[in-house]
């Protein structure tokens, strides 16, 4: 089964998988799409059989709300390090001429669509084996590849000069903190990022999760597992078809026997397998006319 959590700030991801388990009372949990633990954010967490799915999410697209400084910037382009000043003269030049228009014909010309982006070097991402920020912070020499990604759509919700706060929707592997400061370098400024939210995985928003919550007593304080929404996996994967299969071809499926298609099933298309009592049982794809299997005991 998936559950949504809503993660505070100063928590990690493997802080609020336990927080999970200790509600469930399970031992296999685990989560997608991480972020620094600063951030404020959705946490899409599997039990069970379900995280064999997991690898089936992760070019979904996600939404965050996020505000920066234009005033002040950091090392990491966050609040994990010393803040530096830029000389106030400088600042109060740029403000007394800079508009939202300003600020909205600079998203639409630069920030819109496909765009490249390369992410920090104090971000989780693996080099040589070691996360990119371990390395960093080291003082050892970070070389990360330029990337492609697509920005859907955004809006500006607060624009009060330092301060700018918006709202985008994104596709996978995209590091906000990137697209912040490569907007403010197009203002020739340098800013650091103050707030950071992801707000929606897709069609589910905070309306589907339970907030976890920072105080020590409550924080481990038992928790009724009938406040957690269970998310189906219709919800989840709506491009997935569903079908059952009589007896012999469940068992087949299920001891990974190839099988032609020879039902009528589309090519390339994904379709979860259910038996006679609609249990989930298989998760294949029509590949040259055979029936591949992706996951087996997938309930």
């Amino acid at each position: 089964m998936f559950y949504l959590l809503n993660k505070p700030s100063w928590i990690s991801s493997f802080q609020a998988i336990a927080k999970l388990r200790k509600i469930l009372n399970i031992r296999k949990v685990w989560h997608t799409w991480t972020l620094d633990p600063l951030a404020t954010w959705l946490l899409l967490v599997a039990t069970w059989n379900s995280t064999k799915l997991i690898p089936y999410l992760e070019k979904a697209h996600k939404t965050y709300v996020f505000s920066f400084n234009l005033d002040w910037f950091t090392e990491t382009w966050d609040l994990w390090s010393d803040i530096r000043y830029l000389p106030e003269n400088l600042v109060e030049k740029i403000g007394a001429k800079m508009t939202e228009s300003d600020i909205i014909r600079l998203i639409e010309e630069k920030f819109s669509w496909k765009i490249s982006q390369i992410p920090p070097k104090y971000s989780a991402i693996s080099i040589d084996w070691q996360r990119a920020y371990k390395l960093a912070r080291d003082w050892k020499d970070v070389v990360i590849p330029e990337r492609i990604i697509e920005i859907f759509g955004y809006k500006l919700l607060e624009f009060n000069f330092p301060k700018i706060t918006l709202e985008m929707t994104v596709s996978a592997w995209t590091y906000i903190r990137t697209i912040a400061e490569d907007i403010w370098k197009s203002l020739w400024l340098n800013a650091y990022t103050t707030m950071l939210h992801r707000s929606k995985l897709w069609e589910l928003d905070e309306s589907w999760s339970y907030s976890l919550v920072l105080s020590s007593w409550e924080w481990w304080n038992e928790v009724q597992k009938s406040e957690l929404i269970e998310i189906w996996y219709e919800k989840l994967f709506p491009d997935f078809w569903k079908i059952t299969f009589d007896p012999e071809n469940v068992d087949k499926i299920s001891r990974w026997f190839i099988i032609k298609n020879t039902f009528w099933l589309t090519e390339w298309r994904k379709y979860f397998i259910l038996d006679k009592n609609w249990k989930y049982i298989s998760l294949i794809e029509i590949e040259n006319n055979i029936l591949k299997i992706l996951s087996n005991k997938i309930d």
